[in-house]
């Protein structure tokens, strides 16, 4: 029992000890809070690079936090100087976070007047309206915004075109892009495109293509090329609308396109015949023999250097031809988007390739020894066919039954007819027809040319037929109503 009394004893002696000691230190004791700040909080210091592949997507998110202005409405700013000697708005938030997508803080870069791209050092800071948060220190890398700026020809230079200058320079264009004198160190393509003035380039043609240059010229030759092609009338003067788009691919194969303002130039072209062209590859009917009753490429009534085809093709390749039973000139593509041309004294360009059997519509607009094509699946029906197919008319005989020339049925495409050497009157009309009935009738469309495009319609014009009289070979598609004769 003593035991424990000495053992409470010595507890309480030393929590009266500790209590004394307490009391007598408690004038030294200074309980604080912690300072209010209003500080961004992250990120402190960050590295950016804007992938002009998503420009939706956020570029950066600044956090702060806000003990001391008990603001609902804070304002973010950017500098390209850490003084804010140049004060410019992001955005505003009533939040205490602020996110920003690629897009607009590129353009806000751009914007503030940087003429560099990479480690480009700007500063944020927030203002609540009254105080102003600390500063936080960026090193962004951008992507360009500014297009080419064409400075010749100006707006407004007349062009006068001569086919005994078909191979001399017409037209030079020059312009400046600050990409190339750049840090960036990137490979931009640029191309010069042509289009009828006002059409807003519904249908550009390319007057060539070159990277990492500021010069394009283009002959006398090249130049009717494009105008006729584009609608232009011989010994007509017609305004052309110029533009220059730069591209550039990034490491995600994204590309960039940057488009130049709109150069309006007076083009006069003189009057020039394009050949037609025939198919010739194991893609089409006639496979790989240029003399095997190969089928013509039809043509755009309205546009002499454009022509259309719709219809089957097998999988495997092809090329076009100017003259049956003759490999030059020949046409094909080297790159899958523009046209190349062996004339006869050069190398043979390469094939249109087509991957899968099945119904397409193939454009080509020549201009000089380039030009474009596009192809695209051929949407519209082909489930309506016809067992026969022919021509009648006092151009080919007579307008009786008797009369009617029939046409052929290809082998490989059941909508594409032909009939070989048949004889024509000048100065009288005809008409296509199916099933040997007038139910189906095709009828003339406007066409001055050989070939155009007809019309499937109850009632309507004849086709005429002024040409010299003699034999034709005359093709005609009823997917689309194009048709085209050929003198023999």
């Amino acid at each position: 029992m003593k035991f424990h009394i000495k053992k409470i004893s010595s507890i309480l002696l030393l929590s009266l000890m500790f209590v004394l000691n307490s009391c007598g230190t408690d004038e030294d004791l200074n309980i604080t809070s912690p300072e209010a700040t209003f500080k961004i909080t992250e990120p402190e210091i960050n590295s950016v690079y804007l992938n002009f592949g998503l420009p939706q997507n956020p570029a950066l998110t600044v956090v702060w936090k806000d003990d001391l202005t008990g603001s609902s409405n804070y304002t973010v700013e950017m500098s390209l100087d850490g003084e804010f000697t140049n004060v410019s708005t992001l955005g505003s938030t009533s939040n205490k976070e602020f996110t920003i997508s690629v897009a607009d803080l590129n353009g806000a870069i751009r914007a503030a007047g940087v003429t560099n791209f990479k480690d480009i050092s700007i500063y944020l800071r927030i203002n609540s309206g009254s105080v102003l948060s600390n500063s936080v220190l960026y090193f962004v890398t951008t992507y360009p915004t500014n297009p080419p700026v064409i400075s010749s020809p100006t707006s407004g230079t007349p062009f006068v075109l001569s086919i005994s200058n078909a191979g001399n320079t017409a037209l030079t264009v020059n312009w400046s892009d600050v990409v190339l004198t750049s840090d960036l160190n990137i490979d931009v393509v640029y191309t010069v495109e042509a289009a009828l003035a006002g059409s807003n380039f519904a249908a550009p043609v390319s007057l060539g293509t070159l990277t990492n240059g500021t010069t394009l010229s283009v002959t006398h030759a090249d130049l009717n090329s494009v105008a006729l092609g584009i609608g232009l009338s011989p010994g007509v003067s017609g305004n052309v609308d110029l533009r220059i788009k730069a591209r550039n691919t990034n490491e995600s194969l994204d590309v960039l396109v940057r488009t130049s303002d709109t150069l309006t130039i007076a083009v006069t072209p003189y009057n020039v015949s394009f050949p037609n062209l025939f198919f010739v590859g194991d893609a089409t009917s006639p496979g790989w023999n240029n003399n095997n009753n190969n089928t013509p490429v039809f043509r755009n009534q309205n546009v002499p250097n454009n022509y259309v085809y719709t219809g089957y093709f097998n999988a495997g390749a092809f090329k076009l031809l100017e003259v049956k039973g003759q490999w030059q000139p020949q046409w094909g593509t080297n790159d899958n988007s523009t046209l190349a041309v062996n004339t006869g004294s050069g190398s043979d360009p390469g094939t249109f390739n087509v991957a899968t059997a099945g119904y397409y519509t193939y454009s080509f607009t020549t201009a000089g020894q380039g030009g474009s094509f596009t192809v695209t699946p051929f949407t519209g029906s082909v489930s309506t066919t016809y067992s026969t197919m022919g021509i009648i008319g006092a151009a080919v005989g007579g307008w009786g039954d008797a009369d009617e020339v029939n046409f052929t049925q290809d082998a490989n495409n059941p909508h594409l007819w032909y009939a070989l050497g048949v004889n024509f009157i000048s100065g009288n009309e005809f008409l296509i027809r199916a099933n040997d009935a007038w139910s189906s009738v095709w009828r003339y469309n406007g066409s001055q040319q050989l070939y155009g495009t007809s019309i499937l319609a109850s009632g309507g014009n004849n086709f005429p037929f002024n040409a010299a009289s003699g034999n034709y070979d005359v093709w005609f598609n009823d997917l689309d109503g194009t048709y085209i004769l050929l003198p023999q």
